[in-house]
Formats: C-alpha cells, sequence, structure tokens
C-alpha cells in the first residue's frame, strides 16, 4: 500500500507544473501537443549576415566576441557583439533584471569566442546591423526540429515544458497510443481504416506515429500535419460521445399510439381562429412518428419567436393526452406557464392542463401539467411521464431537465434561439431535429446600431411610434436604481421614472427582482391596453407576446449575448408588419462587441444567428449532457478547443456513412 503511495508520490513530482496545463496523468503527458516548430535544420540556420535582410526573422549561428553592460537604465542593458564567419558584426541587446545580471554575464563568460545560436528579427541601427528581440537557443540543438510547447504567464515557461516533455514523451507514447484506442473502442483495422481517410507522410500511419512525429517530427510539415490529424481523431471522439448520448435504448413503455385521426381533430378544433401551415404539420408528424416508435424520443424543436413552436408542442401535447398518456411542461418562468396554460385552455378546452408554480396550493391531478420549475418539488420524481416538453431548454440546467427522465419518456425540447451548444449538438451530435422557417404571417424588423450622437433621433422615433398607437419595450441592463444616483438611467426602475414624466400613467416596469404576481400585472396592464411602454431587464426576454409591440430597444446592449437579443428582437411585431430592433450604445464600444452585433444586422433567422454565434462563441459541450453553453468544447488534447471546420471535416468524412 506504502509502494503504490509512494509510487504515485513520484509520479505526481513528474508531473509537476503540467498539471496546470491540463495533463492529468503522466502516461497522457504526450498529449500536450506543440503548438508550433523552430526548424533548427543546417538548410534552416543562417550562417553568413550578407544574406539576411531587414526585418526577417532569422536563427544565427556565429561566434560571441564580446559583450559589454549599460547600468544607467532600469532594467540592464547588456548588448552582445557576435560575427560570423567573415567576420561581419552583428549587435544584439538584452534587457536583464538587476538581480540576474551577474549570472547573465557569467553565462556570457563561458561563452565568449564559442558559438552561439540565437533568434531574432533583423533590424539596423546606424546602418549596423542588430538583432531584436533576441533569445538564445541550445547550440546543441541545431539539426534538429524543436517543438514549442504551450506555457503559463506566471506558471510554467515554454521552455520549462519542453525540457520537462523530454523526459516524459518517450516512455509514455505506446500508453497514450493504447489509451486513445481504448477510448475509441479501435481495433487494429478500425485504426487503420479512420487514419486512411486523410494523406500522411508515411504508409499505414498508427496513432504511435502520429504522436512521435508530433513531439519529434522530422520537418515542422510533419510535425504540424500530424498534430492537426491528432485534434481531427480527438474532435471525432467528441462527436462520437455526443452522437452516442443522444442514442437511446429501446423501450416499449415509450410507445403513445396517437391515431392520425385524433390530431386532424385537435387542428380543426383551433380553426378558423389557427389553422396550421403545412411546414407545421409535418413538424407534427414528425413528433408523433417518434411517439409511436419504441425508441424513445430525443428531439428539439427549433424555430423563431412567433413561428408556432407553442401550437406544434401543444398539440403533440394535447395528442398525448386524448390517447391515455401523460404530458408534462416545462416552462422558464411563471407568465410564460400561465400564457402556455392560457393558450391551451382556448385551443382545447377539454384538455384542461393543470398548473404549478411557485405559490400555488395544492397538486392538481390533470395529466397535462405546465409549470415552472416548482414542477421539480411539487411532483413525485417517479411519475410516469409520457411526454416531457422542454420550453425554451437553454434556460435550464441538466438536473433540472432530466429530472422526470426516466428510460421510457419521450423528451421535446423546445428553442426559440439556438444556443452554440444546442446548434451544434443538433447538426453534427445525433439530435433529432425539426425546424419551421416561416411564419403564420409577414413581419419586418428592421435592425440598427444606434451611439450617443443619434440619442434624440432614436428617442424621438420611439415617440412616434407610441403616439401612433404602438407599443414600445425598452430594455435596461440593471433592475434597480443606484441610491447615490438622483436617476440613474442605466437602470429599469431609474428609466421608468424618466419615462413616466413623459407618458403618465401609461408606462410600467418589471424585472426579476419583481414579485411574480406584480410581474403578471405589468405584462397584464400592456395586453389590455392600458399602458404603452414597459421597461423591463431581460426577464422578458422569453415567451412574452404583446400583439401592440412594434418598437423594441436595448440599452447597453453589448452587456448581452446574442441569443439573448435575439430572443428580445423576437417581441416585435407578433402579428405582423413592420418593427423596429435599435441597440443602443451610449458609449464606445470593442471591436469584438461590434463583431457580435453585427450578427444580428446581418441576420434574422435565429438559426443562422446561432450559427454565426457560434463561430465567434465556439460549441460548448456538445454532449446532451454537456453543462457548458458557449465556449469551445475541450477534447482530450489538453488545451486544445474543436472547431467549426474541425467538426464539418469529421462529419464529412469519417461520419459520412452514418444515418
Amino acid at each position: 500500500m506504502n509502494h503504490q503511495a509512494n509510487n504515485s508520490q513520484i509520479e505526481e513530482q513528474k508531473l509537476g507544473r503540467l498539471k496546470g496545463l491540463g495533463v492529468t496523468d503522466i502516461y497522457l503527458a504526450p498529449l500536450l501537443l506543440p503548438k508550433s516548430y523552430l526548424d533548427l535544420r543546417v538548410s534552416e540556420i543562417t550562417y553568413h549576415l550578407r544574406e539576411v535582410v531587414v526585418d526577417q526573422r532569422i536563427v544565427f549561428v556565429g561566434v560571441l566576441k564580446s559583450f559589454f553592460h549599460k547600468r544607467d537604465c532600469i532594467p540592464n542593458r547588456v548588448t552582445l557583439i557576435i560575427t560570423d564567419a567573415r567576420a561581419t558584426e552583428l549587435t544584439s541587446t538584452f534587457f536583464i533584471p538587476q538581480n540576474d545580471t551577474v549570472d547573465f554575464s557569467k553565462e556570457l563568460g563561458k561563452k565568449t569566442n564559442q558559438f552561439v545560436c540565437l533568434t531574432g528579427t533583423v533590424g539596423l541601427y546606424q546602418e549596423k546591423l542588430q538583432l531584436h528581440s533576441p533569445e538564445f537557443i541550445d547550440i546543441n540543438l541545431v539539426g534538429k526540429v524543436i517543438p514549442n510547447y504551450p506555457g503559463k504567464a506566471k506558471y510554467i515557461s515554454s521552455n520549462t515544458v519542453r525540457e520537462q516533455m523530454k523526459y516524459l514523451v518517450p516512455n509514455n507514447i505506446v500508453l497514450a497510443a493504447a489509451w486513445i484506442k481504448e477510448r475509441l473502442d479501435l481495433g487494429s483495422k478500425e485504426e487503420s481504416d479512420l487514419l486512411s481517410v486523410s494523406p500522411f507522410l508515411a504508409k499505414n500511419p498508427t496513432i504511435e506515429y502520429l504522436i512521435s512525429q508530433a513531439h519529434n517530427p522530422t520537418s515542422p510539415k510533419s510535425g504540424v500535419h500530424c498534430c492537426k490529424i491528432l485534434r481531427l481523431i480527438a474532435t471525432y471522439d467528441v462527436l462520437k460521445r455526443a452522437r452516442e448520448e443522444a442514442s437511446r435504448p429501446l423501450d416499449d413503455q415509450s410507445i403513445i399510439d396517437i391515431n392520425p385521426r385524433n390530431i386532424d381533430q385537435l387542428l380543426s378544433e383551433t380553426a378558423p381562429a389557427l389553422i396550421p401551415t403545412d411546414e407545421q404539420r409535418v413538424v407534427i408528424n414528425e413528433i408523433c412518428d417518434d411517439l409511436r416508435s419504441k425508441k424513445p424520443m430525443l428531439r428539439l424543436l427549433s424555430a423563431d419567436v412567433g413561428f408556432g413552436k407553442t401550437y406544434v408542442a401543444a398539440t403533440a401535447g394535447a395528442g398525448v393526452i386524448r390517447s391515455g398518456g401523460t404530458t408534462l411542461w416545462l416552462c422558464p418562468n411563471q407568465p410564460l406557464a400561465v400564457q402556455t396554460q392560457q393558450k391551451i385552455m382556448e385551443w382545447w378546452p377539454d384538455i384542461n392542463p393543470g398548473l404549478v408554480m411557485g405559490d400555488a396550493k395544492g397538486i392538481t391531478d390533470s395529466r397535462f401539467l405546465i409549470g415552472t420549475t416548482a414542477l421539480l418539488h411539487r411532483i413525485k420524481a417517479d411519475m410516469n411521464v409520457n411526454l416531457l416538453i422542454i420550453d425554451e431548454s437553454q434556460k435550464f440546467g441538466k438536473d433540472q431537465m432530466d429530472y422526470f427522465i426516466t428510460p421510457g419518456t419521450n423528451v421535446l425540447y423546445s428553442t426559440a434561439t439556438c444556443i452554440p451548444r444546442t446548434a451544434a449538438l443538433l447538426e453534427y451530435g445525433g439530435l433529432s431535429v425539426s425546424r419551421i422557417t416561416k411564419a403564420h404571417v409577414q413581419k419586418t424588423i428592421k435592425t440598427r446600431m444606434v451611439f450617443l450622437e443619434n440619442r434624440e433621433k432614436l428617442f424621438d422615433s420611439l415617440r412616434r411610434n407610441i403616439i401612433a398607437g404602438h407599443q414600445a419595450l425598452i430594455i435596461y441592463p440593471l433592475a434597480e436604481s443606484n441610491e447615490d444616483a438622483e436617476v440613474d438611467r442605466k437602470s429599469a426602475e431609474g428609466a421608468y421614472k424618466l419615462w413616466e414624466i413623459n407618458f403618465p400613467g401609461r408606462v410600467r416596469y418589471m424585472h426579476g427582482k419583481l414579485s411574480n404576481q406584480e410581474k403578471i400585472n405589468a405584462i397584464a396592464a400592456m395586453r389590455n391596453n392600458e399602458a404603452d411602454i414597459l421597461i423591463a431587464t431581460t426577464a422578458v426576454e422569453t415567451g412574452i407576446d404583446l400583439p401592440r409591440l412594434r418598437h423594441v430597444m436595448v440599452v447597453q446592449a453589448e452587456r448581452l449575448g446574442v441569443n439573448q437579443l435575439h430572443q428580445l428582437r423576437g417581441r416585435a411585431s407578433r402579428t405582423g408588419g413592420i418593427g423596429r430592433f435599435d441597440l443602443y450604445f451610449p458609449k464606445r464600444i470593442s471591436d469584438t462587441s461590434r463583431a457580435r452585433m453585427e450578427i444580428l444586422i446581418n441576420f434574422s433567422d435565429g438559426f443562422d444567428v446561432a450559427n454565426e454565434n457560434m463561430k465567434i462563441q465556439g460549441f460548448g459541450d456538445l454532449g446532451t449532457n454537456g453543462t457548458a453553453q458557449s465556449g469551445k468544447s475541450l477534447s482530450f488534447l489538453p488545451g486544445h478547443n474543436i472547431d467549426q471546420q474541425s467538426v464539418e471535416w469529421v462529419c464529412e468524412h469519417w461520419f459520412k456513412n452514418d444515418s
């Protein structure tokens, strides 16, 4: 036992600070790949200074003739004079902290009149050659291709990483390769089939070969190529696992035998007020086909705000009820839960869905339950749920969504904006997807960025819309006023006071800190035409349907995510016509923020918005049990983030025959 503990301690010491770079075990050290290579092959080294070009980065081998200090500045300057074989001089200055000057000088003293190797960029000063930003290279490395590893500022330098990897890699290449093959369940044939798709620098390559060449390449091109293939393999692993998660075993308990006539009857009962589009009928049939199958449904319903997702999901839920099953509908907030219940009551009164929220008393015995996360605490976990509808699924954590899922539960995720994780999952992870791309009504929402100099024009257009009989929604980044300021123009409460002066009695406000009843009252006032302006935070991001709303404005829009903003844009012109969506910036914004905002200017479809945003933010976790909603998904290679180009290549070449 003590022997094992000692071995473990020794292994920990060997690993050292590599753990901070994501290397979890000694045998996985070879999976920390170089970020670039320094080519020290003789053909790539400069020996004659007459050949150099100004501003060119070179690796130079020459003789250190002398060096001198300049001590009247901090840090100290140490200038070297190096000559080539023809006695042509090159000077190079190192900036050395005062405490290190003595040691640095001792090292230079040992190297005087010896060959040295430096790298840097060639410059001219008073018509003499200089080497800018110089770095010493061990002369013993000349003739080799040297890997440059990632480091971590103030933690471990790339040179230190290289020194550690020099000892750790050779003994662990076979173990690391075996680990990858076991993880991917690759026999020799499967390994060969996987690697034969891409051209390699060797015949019949193996994963051992790739790892070996990545750390000790015969050329930089070979090293870069092998690293690229290893990253593709890591991407393949992420996607393979995502697909496995999306595949559920067959279960007789998942079967809900919905008669197509029942669906036709449900759809006919909403006419003439609401008649489904052909596209909606197709999606409803896709969902019902899943429900009739032994394979439990795992489907995502994707559509923009106002495109009829609620109607489609509700039809499926009502079909389950009329077939004798149970439906549970999880909503991200109370106003949306209330609104969903009211709509279903209007469409099919006999369904009589029960409402479960935080302030509700008692438990309804309805087989169709709609509620917030209060459902997690008020309903027994062993309740047999035939269909679980998760509305705006990006609002929930994995544990919340999984609470009611049994092996036989059919799950329908619904979202108006595909967040990056979901966009990647549905496109590449194997999740079944239904998209609704057309709205019942024709509408156009004009999106623009507005800066401080155009503030008055912006507020004039808001006033004109309100006077014309339309409503406006104005989003602020903060909920409550700053007590130190007379009027806080950044908060919903502060802005409410200003707007109330101009439109007395016609303004309401809501934010997450209000009670559920206060939020419902504010929305009701807008819906009942008792108010024209709603001042709010992103508490209204999802699920709020205001027919007269034509103008949405977001103050300090750069503080919100692109997908949040797209959700808010979808609040405008729900009944059709022309709407406005203004992104207002009281201060200058960064180039990165501007690039994100321009996605909304250039794209109006939620799926396109999500995909463009994914290119900037990354994929997030691609598995269905992932937790990160954005950011780039980490692979088994330490520090490696998968990118869209790699995902597309893997899908095209290594998943092309998948059904």
